[in-house]
């Protein structure tokens, strides 16, 4: 395997992990200041074309995808780290 594309594959990795975090946690502060919104406006107001519905948002699954997200990117650091440890041991073998 090329040590290249190990390192590409890790950061890869990586990357898709922290943007599945991101995702994750930016669907767990918009349920929570939903929920002010929803206790702040009790008047009835008539709803706009603009006015998008949400999804309700469940935190188990998204807690779950924070965890996933945690995982995937400890497995990439140590695919990092597999491939620089591979790197240095072809570079001490062929000096």
């Amino acid at each position: 395997m090329d040590v290249r594309s190990a390192s590409s594959s890790g950061l890869s990795g990586f990357q898709d992990a922290s943007v599945q975090l991101n995702n994750a946690s930016s669907r767990i502060a918009q349920s929570g200041s939903a929920e002010k919104s929803k206790n702040v406006d009790q008047l009835p107001v008539e709803a706009s074309s603009s006015q998008e519905p949400r999804t309700p948002v469940s935190l188990t699954t998204e807690l779950v995808n924070l965890k996933v997200a945690e995982f995937q990117a400890k497995a990439s650091v140590n695919v990092i780290r597999t491939a620089d440890e591979m790197l240095g041991t072809l570079i001490d073998t062929s000096a």
